[in-house]
């Protein structure tokens, strides 16, 4: 059987990043069935990414087409940087290439993708819903208009329309995105849970630490100051608990603000830029683990966290809320809310028993065996 063409669009296939992670599990789980290529701004760095996100991708898995020297210079002199741009101009890029080679399918990975005609795309949160307040924003937000000039520009540089957008098959990372695709675009979606990588040391529950563990980039809206606030007051409670926290080193200003906090607390410890090896070892080894990032549109890290067997308590919104079974004893709004129910399930045993069987019972709902499969059969019913 003659394989599909495909034609997968990603701006920057890189080692940091949920998104940057589909992506390479998307390359990886077709790169077997289907006859691959890859659309992009910047070559790929195989082994940085393999090492970060557990792939064993290689060059000669897919035909790599890196955008010519005038895309980069464009996006170099353009006044502000934006996630958007980068995306518009992967899509114009891939209309470019589907346009000399006819391929079969095309598929964007980085949110609504508009390819001139009907193709797939995996929404992680959808443009309207960016930046996010507060978090993401940026002195240009500020000024009246410019944002919907900002996008209006991205959008003639791909051609994108309301319609093309709607044409394609949405893939939604988790049941709040696709609610969210449905308030903006007004179609519904597949779930398609992000693939959770890594093999997790089965490690018995009286060796790990007991302390608390979180996994995510070194950046503002990740709201790692909160998660050494909720410690800090576990802490004052009579739970001496230490944090691990595990990141890239992609952004100086935010490490450099925690490793200020680190130097007033020697129970907690920032591990940087680990090797997928050496991220599920350390994981493994405690009981615990946190995520505070308000509206995560699904949240790998504490989906890693609870594949690694620990109770992840996470932000009362998005994506981690799925990713924990909805359980209100896991989920807070606020620092002592959060304290509350970390400290009462960690000085009651029977409490803390029940939540170690809800975790076992939800770890392997979001592994990269689930993700492989499910995309391939999406891949084979498409039309």
């Amino acid at each position: 059987m003659k394989k599909k063409r495909v034609l997968v669009a990603h701006p920057r296939v890189t080692a940091a990043g949920g998104s940057n992670g589909v992506a390479a599990w998307v390359l990886e789980a077709l790169r077997e069935s289907c006859d691959l290529s890859l659309a992009t701004l910047q070559p790929v760095d195989y082994a940085a990414v393999n090492r970060s996100f557990g792939t064993s991708l290689r060059a000669g898995d897919f035909t790599l087409h890196v955008a010519p020297p005038h895309y980069q210079n464009f996006l170099r002199y353009f006044p502000t940087q934006g996630a958007l741009l980068e995306a518009c101009l992967t899509m114009r890029l891939a209309q470019n290439l589907d346009r000399r080679h006819h391929y079969d399918l095309l598929f964007g990975t980085q949110n609504e993708a508009d390819f001139g005609r009907r193709g797939l795309h995996y929404v992680h949160h959808p443009w309207l819903y960016l930046p996010r307040p507060k978090d993401e924003i940026r002195w240009f937000h500020y000024i009246p208009g410019v944002l919907a000039a900002y996008r209006g520009f991205c959008g003639r540089i791909a051609g994108v329309t309301q319609e093309g957008l709607r044409r394609n098959l949405s893939l939604a990372n988790s049941p709040f995105i696709a609610g969210r695709i449905r308030q903006v675009h007004g179609v519904d979606s597949e779930i398609l849970y992000p693939p959770v990588p890594g093999v997790f040391p089965e490690i018995p529950w009286e060796q790990r630490v007991a302390g608390f563990v979180a996994v995510g980039r070194i950046h503002s809206c990740k709201r790692w100051d909160m998660a050494m606030a909720i410690l800090d007051e576990v802490r004052r409670r009579g739970c001496e608990l230490s944090l691990t926290l595990i990141g890239h080193r992609d952004y100086a200003d935010p490490l450099r603000q925690l490793q200020a906090l680190q130097a007033e607390r020697p129970w907690f410890r920032i591990l940087l830029d680990l090797s997928r090896e050496e991220l599920a070892a350390e994981v493994a080894r405690h009981r615990y683990g946190i995520h505070t990032m308000r509206e995560e549109h699904f949240g790998m890290a504490p989906a890693e966290i609870q594949r690694a067997g620990c109770i992840v308590f996470v932000h009362n919104s998005g994506g981690p809320v799925e990713i924990v079974g909805g359980d209100e004893r896991l989920l807070f709004d606020g620092v002592d809310d959060a304290a509350d129910k970390i400290v009462r399930a960690l000085t009651d045993p029977a409490v803390e028993a029940d939540l170690r069987r809800h975790v076992a019972a939800q770890r392997d709902r979001f592994s990269v065996e689930a993700f492989c499969a499910s995309l391939r059969d999406i891949m084979e019913h498409f039309e």
